[in-house]
């Protein structure tokens, strides 16, 4: 059995019950190689559970390290360098993000979706304890996505992403042109995101990060919460069909 240590569980800080979904807020993670989908069915989640928000960490980042009020801040210059090099950022960065954002959904009585966080071992056990304070550990859910890594590099090839910063909405270059599913704004054309290629230039380099950093974190969060894996090869549809039964077996 792996040597981790457990994470002190606190006092669940939100118990309301759900709108008419029927789950109560909590935190659902869903964990994968970039371009297994986590995104699609994170959006679909929080379309199916009106008391949940998708939080994508990714798209926080992009937005901090992208935003024009930050450009004099050496610490946000220092994080965009590295987004954009295709690594991870720092873990004490991130991990200050991510729990301000926790406090906010739940201090609202929202459930959270993850969409590929925490993405090291350091973030995952800095988030743990802030997640069981808010939500209770039996509320917190691990779905692994699993894809291949040619899969993976498939996907990132023909993914668009909305450009509206509020959205960030996945999806594939076939509907570049085409409104948003998620906002309605026009999708940009395939080829001409720049924010999307350099994703494609540097997937080997996250491909590795994943390999080396956030493997572990998955590896501690399966050992500390309830879990499941999807086939995530398979089509959009039947992967959400099998999401969608995880979180009501797991969380209703």
């Amino acid at each position: 059995m792996p040597n981790y240590a457990k994470a002190t569980m606190g006092t669940p800080r939100s118990h309301a019950t759900g709108g008419r979904s029927g789950v109560k807020p909590g935190a659902i993670l869903l964990m994968g190689l970039p371009g297994a989908g986590k995104g699609t069915q994170a959006f679909r989640l929080a379309a199916q559970f009106p008391n949940f928000v998708h939080f994508d960490t990714g798209g926080e980042i992009y937005r901090r390290v992208s935003d024009p009020h930050f450009a004099a801040d050496p610490l946000v210059q220092e994080q965009k360098e590295i987004y954009f090099g295709g690594k991870l950022n720092t873990p004490e960065w991130v991990a200050g993000l991510v729990a301000e954002r926790i406090h906010f959904y739940s201090d609202k009585n929202q459930g959270v979706i993850f969409s590929g966080s925490p993405r090291t071992l350091y973030e995952a056990e800095a988030i743990l304890p802030i997640l069981e304070e808010c939500y209770g550990r039996e509320r917190i859910l691990v779905i692994e996505m699993k894809v291949s890594p040619e899969t993976a590099r498939e996907r990132s090839l023909n993914r668009i992403t909305c450009t509206k910063k509020g959205c960030r909405y996945p999806a594939h270059r076939s509907q570049g042109g085409k409104p948003c599913p998620n906002c309605g704004q026009l999708l940009p054309e395939s080829g001409t995101q720049a924010d999307e290629q350099w994703k494609i230039a540097q997937m080997g380099t996250r491909l590795k990060e994943y390999e080396e950093r956030t493997q572990p974190a998955l590896k501690f969060l399966k050992y500390e919460l309830a879990h499941v894996h999807v086939n995530a090869e398979i089509d959009e549809e039947s992967v959400f069909a099998k999401v969608l039964e995880a979180v009501k077996r797991n969380l209703e």
